[in-house]
């Protein structure tokens, strides 16, 4: 019996794929490299609604910096202009470099003017909860495991690899133009913190909680 390609893909999204959080399109200048932090904020973990609202986002968010995955730099006009890895490990490095001390070095090299946003894609896992119930230290310095997939046939290996970096090209690089998405069920999308930004998203929010005629 023969399978269709759909259904191939179907049956790897099935599977833990190896990406467990990512960043799209964070702007380089938002970031203090020198700070050793890739703060942001993973989608869901923050509440909703008025729960969310009551929430000073300024003082909440997680540090990705110590990830280690790929990642994708591009010009201002979104065009990709490298792509790179954050953790082989070489005969002269303990455990690879992380993706936050990949990004950096891009800040002070010779391209540095040459791009101007990034996409990551993290490997490693950490505990998940919400972040209000975190210390700050469990937020600032999360513990990063790489998490121990299931015994599987080499098919379905092969598969989950496939539709893992399948994912990373049709989000990092055909953002605009294809309308399905990376197929990225197990993995959390992390916003960006930009500081000052959502200050003034809760400011504008109170201003219209309270005149329900302001448009």
């Amino acid at each position: 019996m023969m399978h269709s390609c759909e259904d191939g893909r179907a049956e790897a999204t099935k599977l833990n794929v190896f990406i467990k959080f990512y960043g799209l399109f964070w702007r380089k200048h938002a970031v203090d490299w020198n700070s050793r932090q890739l703060l942001g904020q993973p989608q869901g973990w923050l509440g909703k609604g008025n729960k969310r609202s009551n929430i000073d986002l300024e003082t909440i968010q997680m540090n990705f910096y110590r990830q280690k995955g790929v990642y994708i730099l591009y010009s201002e006009a979104l065009q990709p202009v490298y792509a790179g890895q954050a953790g082989l490990a070489r005969r002269n490095t303990t455990g690879g470099q992380t993706i936050g001390d990949r990004l950096a070095a891009h800040s002070r090299g010779i391209y540095r003017n040459g791009w101007s946003l990034f996409s990551w894609f993290g490997f490693l896992d950490t505990e998940r909860s919400p972040l209000t119930r975190m210390a700050d230290e469990q937020r600032l310095n999360p513990i990063w495991m790489l998490p121990a997939g299931p015994p599987s046939a080499p098919d379905a290996a092969l598969n989950t690899l496939l539709a893992s970096f399948e994912a990373i090209l049709i989000e990092g690089f055909t953002p605009r133009f294809n309308a399905r998405g990376g197929d990225l069920p197990h993995a959390v999308v992390v916003h960006q913190y930009e500081p000052g930004r959502h200050s003034a998203e809760q400011g504008q929010r109170r201003r219209e909680a309270a005149s329900p005629f302001l448009e």
